[in-house]
This record gives structure tokens, sequence and C-alpha cells, in this order.
């Protein structure tokens, strides 16, 4: 099976400008995904995505093997999907390489703690799966049975629960997040469907809470730096 690594990185950013590039660990933030992707033995190929001649420019600093892909402006707005995103990447290398790859695995770079093991083990638990997609969850840290949200004039619940006593977390549902940092579909399901994955045929790739550490804001890069530095993570 060819699976592609499909990087997206525009540059414009709200919460941090210029995110894709901002310093992690003195290295740039997009560097982490992308050499975590050439060192896996998964991908046929890794893309990168994007506006920005300046990230494009990077990503081919890092190794000459990956391919720099310039993105329309259409596709760069805070409106575009990370669909029509992916759908250009895909018909962009299809025409470069002159075939189709079977499966996309999608490397947001704002997810940089994901380790090159769980890459490899995504992979293989697609390869074997009979399932369109995979997704990586994490356990959220605050169970969503104690979320509330406003409803009329007053608040509920956004889960099922009786309010007159404290629920044990232990009896709590299991339940978990999807974190963002892994995302694979077939490139068929994807094109037929208009969807990254459906629930009901979808399987589940478990990680760790810090693999999950999603860079939007100047403390999430507080957080990232902080678990790379006390994991020895590289």
């Amino acid at each position: 099976m060819k699976i592609l690594a499909v990087i997206p990185a525009r540059g414009g950013s709200k919460g941090i400008p210029n995110k894709n590039l901002v310093s992690l660990c003195d290295r740039p933030l997009i560097d982490f995904s992308i050499r975590k992707a050439l060192d896996s033995n998964c991908f046929c190929d890794v893309l990168v995505t994007s506006d920005s001649n300046e990230i494009l420019s990077v990503a081919r600093s890092i190794d000459d093997r990956v391919i720099a892909l310039q993105r329309p402006l259409d596709l760069a707005t805070d409106e575009a999907s990370s669909l029509d995103v992916v759908k250009h990447a895909v018909g962009s290398y299809s025409d470069l390489k002159g075939e189709i790859p079977d499966a996309i695995f999608l490397l947001q770079p704002t997810s940089p703690i994901r380790s090159l093991g769980e890459l490899n083990e995504a992979c293989e638990l697609f390869k074997k799966s009979s399932k369109k997609s995979l997704i990586g969850v994490s356990v959220p840290i605050q169970h969503p049975s104690d979320f509330i949200y406003q409803h009329d004039q007053g608040f509920r619940y956004c889960f099922d629960r009786k309010e007159s006593f404290v629920v044990r977390r232990q009896d709590f549902a299991d339940c978990w997040f999807i974190n963002g940092s892994i995302y694979i579909t077939e490139t068929q399901f994807l094109f037929d469907q208009n969807m990254f994955y459906a629930l009901d045929n979808c399987e589940l790739f478990h990680m760790s809470f810090e693999s999950s550490v999603d860079i939007d804001t100047p403390i999430d890069l507080m957080i990232a730096e902080a678990v790379i530095k006390n994991l020895n993570y590289s």
C-alpha cells in the first residue's frame, strides 16, 4: 500500500504569528513533523503544501526528498478546508508522479510530539484494518461528563447525569477526544465521500496525552517545550 504523507502548513496564523516556523527547542515547528515522516518507513513520499515561500524554502532545506507544493491563495484563507487542501495536494502529486497514492496520512505540523513509533504503529494498524480511515485519539484531562452549556436562560450538562450528587470519575463512561495528531484515510474514500473519516467506518489509534499536545497559543508552545525536554523527545 502506497501512503502519501501530507503536511499542510499555511503562512497565516492568529494565535502565534508565523506559527509553523516558530522556534520550538531551537527548531522550526514544522521540522518535527517533516523529520519524523522522513524517518518513518510508512510513506512513499512526504509532501508539504503551503502558500508561504518561506515555509516551502525551510521544508526543502530540511531534506531534498521533501516535495514542496505551492498552494493556491484561495486554499490559504481561514475559510479554506483541510479537505480541499488535501485534495489539491493529491491532484498535484498525481500530476507530478503519474500515480495516485492508495491512502493519505495527514500530519498537522502543530502536533510536534507524536513519535516515530506512533507513526509506524498507526500505519500498520491501518493496513491491517478493514476500516476506511484511522484517527488519533487520547483520553481527556477533564471528562466531558463535567461539561455544561448554556440552554435558554439556564445551563445543562452536555451528557445526561444526575445533579443531586457528585459523580465519581471512575463511574464515567470511557471516552476520548480526536487529538488532531494523526489522520489516515483511503484516497478513494476521501474523494468519494468528501470527508477524512466517518466514525462508523473508522479505526481509533490510542495515543498518550503528551503526544497529543496541539500548538495553538503561546501557552501550548511552553507545554510542548516542557514535554520535549522532560521526555528527552527529539
